[in-house]
């Protein structure tokens, strides 16, 4: 299974940041969980502010070769891109 970072982006209305190279380089490694937090990201766009978090992303296995999910979240939260009892393996029958 790979999992393909189309665009990430972290701030708020006033400041946002393009994390999508951060979140990509995080899974490639294996991680499918991305902390949203001003460390992960790489700063913090807008001190002082609870940020907002939106990516979109493909899942590819050989049963899905890769439909566009979209997730968000708010500053503290961790969002799991393969949420458990996903398969991973799974192949057409």
């Amino acid at each position: 299974m790979a999992l393909k970072i189309v665009y990430a982006v972290y701030g708020t209305t006033n400041s946002s940041v393009n994390v999508t190279q951060i979140c990509q380089q995080a899974v490639s490694t294996g991680n499918d969980d991305i902390p949203v937090n001003n460390t992960f990201m790489g700063g913090d766009p807008d001190i002082g502010v609870v940020k907002s978090f939106a990516i979109v992303y493909q899942r590819q296995t050989a049963a899905n070769p890769g439909c566009y999910t979209v997730m968000t979240a708010t500053e503290g939260d961790t969002l799991d891109l393969v949420p458990a009892g996903a398969s991973a393996t799974a192949a057409p029958r």
